[in-house]
């Protein structure tokens, strides 16, 4: 069972295991700031600009990039990317207006959120220092943190929004001196 113990008590109750995720184009919007203030900024923002695209389609799967551990770079500099999956209807339109870009794909620790966004939300600035790797595993650094909606919180009850929270990981090799090191 991977752990999630440290960043809060919403990620109880969830499962997990790893999971592949395949690189996937996205259209995507990056604002930088606190998670906290620039997450539901940037999903108001992406599907505004989606609606005014006028496909009439539904959006394609939502993703989150949080790119940054605020420790590290501090909270006003993270960078966090809201995204959907793109579709000829809009890649052309979404290249000019926004951004294009692909998912980083590779292994990541999945774990399945069930509860309000808002709850996942004041919990990810805690996973790039707090979440503990399974072993012989170490967070990958060079990747973000992805969360993959799978609930739009607009046609859904927000207090049963599913989402899979997933951290980058990659193989630790054991030193001489015991101890796991970045492979």
């Amino acid at each position: 069972m991977l752990s999630f113990d440290k960043c809060g008590r919403e990620f109880s109750d969830m499962s997990s295991g790893l999971v592949y995720l395949r690189p996937t184009r996205l259209v995507y919007l990056r604002l930088t700031g606190p998670y906290d203030a620039t997450i539901p900024e940037a999903w108001s923002k992406l599907f505004a600009w989606y609606a005014k695209c006028g496909t009439g389609a539904p959006a394609g799967r939502a993703y989150g990039l949080a790119r940054d551990n605020p420790l590290r770079v501090g909270a006003d500099n993270c960078r966090y990317d809201a995204c959907i999956e793109t579709s000829p209807l809009i890649d052309e339109r979404a290249l000019r207006e926004l951004g294009l870009i692909t998912l980083p794909g590779g292994p990541y620790a999945r774990t399945r959120h069930v509860a309000s966004y808002d709850l996942l939300r004041n919990s990810l600035a805690n996973l790039h220092s707090g979440f503990a790797a399974p072993r012989d595993l170490k967070v990958d650094d060079r990747r973000p943190i992805v969360t993959i909606y799978l609930d739009d919180p607009r046609r859904h009850d927000d207090a049963k929004a599913r989402a899979d929270v997933c951290v980058p990981v990659s193989a630790a090799r054991a030193t001489r001196e015991g101890s796991l090191a970045a492979a």
